[in-house]
């Protein structure tokens, strides 16, 4: 019984460690949510060190972890060391992984499953769960294909390991908002009511509610500029109001339904 019990949790410790079934990294080229193209070779013949998040827009562990690879890519100098951060998702189009890394604080490049060309990353690298980071080295070799916990420090020791520099992060974490952003506020007179104020957009514009997993809670068309809402269909959880005017986004906010 000793015997099975023990070669069990080897079985498990094996796995755990084996989220990437592939040592040498395959080349990729991918666009990010923004139109940034990233080459993976072109990163590493230069030398640097390369993070990647295997991640999916509606994967709990995806979501809570997110905001510590964030970490870990201001730590390391933004993109600006000799070290490369990016998210690369399966199964999402632009707009999720938009609304993903502003919900949950992934302010790194990330790159769509559907559009992006994600899909064939995950694919070509044999992931088998989410999250998955893994740190490739400037040779394409896969010097860890599993860091787990995807926490701050956890990342920082490994690249540190490896040879990464820490750098102050001299770019804004923040995605650029068009001229001056209108204002959202989310009030709740009543138990049975939670109502979204927005003031100071256009009479172009189009709000999108979604859940935090990426689904489309509700639409509504602006046509004032003050405007209130009605949104006390949402079920309890966290959800993030999208305003876009003339097909170009505005402003977000997040709020919380209890």
């Amino acid at each position: 019984m000793r015997t099975a019990i023990l070669s069990l949790l080897l079985i498990f410790a094996l796995s755990v460690k084996a989220q990437v079934a592939i040592d040498t990294a395959p080349d990729f080229t991918v666009k990010d949510v923004h139109g940034g193209q990233h080459h993976l070779y072109g990163y590493l013949d230069a030398g640097n060190y390369v993070v990647i998040d295997f991640f999916t827009t509606n994967c709990g562990p995806c979501q809570t972890y997110a905001s510590e690879v964030s970490a870990s890519y201001e730590y390391f100098g933004c993109n600006g060391s000799n070290v490369v951060y990016m998210g690369i998702n399966w199964g999402s189009d632009n707009t999720g992984v938009i609304l993903f890394d502003s919900l949950w604080g992934a302010h790194y490049p990330a790159v769509s499953g559907l559009q992006g060309g994600g899909n064939n990353v995950v694919e070509s690298f044999q992931v088998q769960s989410y999250p998955t980071v893994i740190l490739i080295a400037p040779d394409r070799s896969i010097v860890n294909n599993y860091i787990w916990p995807p926490l701050r420090d956890t990342i920082n020791a490994n690249v540190l390991e490896a040879g990464g520099f820490p750098q102050a992060c001299t770019v804004s974490t923040n995605h650029p908002q068009e001229d001056i952003s209108p204002e959202i506020k989310a009030v709740q007179p009543g138990r049975e009511q939670l109502l979204l104020t927005l003031s100071g957009h256009a009479e172009s514009g189009l709000l999108q509610v979604y859940a935090a997993d990426g689904r489309l809670a509700g639409t509504f068309r602006t046509s004032a500029s003050t405007s209130v809402y009605p949104v006390n269909h949402l079920k309890a959880g966290v959800y993030i109001a999208r305003l876009s005017e003339n097909g170009r986004f505005r402003v977000s906010y997040k709020f919380v339904v209890r």
